[in-house]
């Protein structure tokens, strides 16, 4: 019996966009006003997303300690239980101090942000053929000059600039994804006509 997912490894990036058209749209908007929220209250947008990875951190960091106790006895218990704890006291850290840990966490997203625009540079350039395609290339620049961007105003900007890069970000990958879903419909449509 064959899935609606069935193939989608075996067809090209322009098909693969055209019937993930709708799913990319509505991702796109719910980034969108995402991103907005963050650039209209960057500082508690910032302490939103400091005090998120805290909380993650320390219950996974948490669990992770648990976990390594099934592990006594072995020559991985004291790596696991390394790397737990000190899973687990970055996250006491990050809720302890979340103004400090906001410098951490902001360096930690400037990274992200070069990361993840290299990695959609690729994905732009690998669905090329589609329709759209600029609007996902533009995106990752704008990924790329946000991260280079916080690491020239740290530590100063810290407290607000998390948050607000993290809301022009969200903004302009939503637009991306909602100008990529609008060209595949309209390339849906096309086809439809031939």
């Amino acid at each position: 019996m064959k899935s609606d997912h069935d193939g989608f490894l075996n067809i090209g990036p322009a098909a693969f966009v055209t019937k993930m058209r709708k799913g990319i749209l509505w991702g796109g908007v719910v980034m969108i006003l995402l991103g907005i929220a963050a650039i209209t209250a960057p500082l508690l947008s910032s302490l939103v997303v400091e005090l998120m990875v805290g909380w993650l951190l320390t219950v996974s960091g948490a669990l992770a300690v648990i976990g390594a106790f099934s592990l006594r006895g072995t020559g991985l218990f004291a790596w696991s239980i390394g790397a737990a704890l000190a899973t687990l006291i970055g996250g006491i850290l990050l809720l302890s101090y979340p103004l400090e840990g906001l410098v951490a966490l902001t360096v930690l997203v400037a990274v992200i942000l070069l990361i993840t625009g290299i990695v959609h540079t690729i994905f732009a350039l690998w669905v090329r053929p589609a329709l759209g395609w600029a609007w996902a290339g533009f995106s990752a620049l704008i990924s790329i000059a946000l991260g280079v961007y916080i690491f020239a105003v740290l530590p100063e900007a810290s407290a607000v600039v998390l948050g607000l890069m993290v809301g022009i970000d969200f903004v302009s990958t939503g637009t991306a994804m909602v100008l990529i879903a609008r060209s595949a419909a309209v390339m849906q449509r096309n086809m439809r006509e031939t």
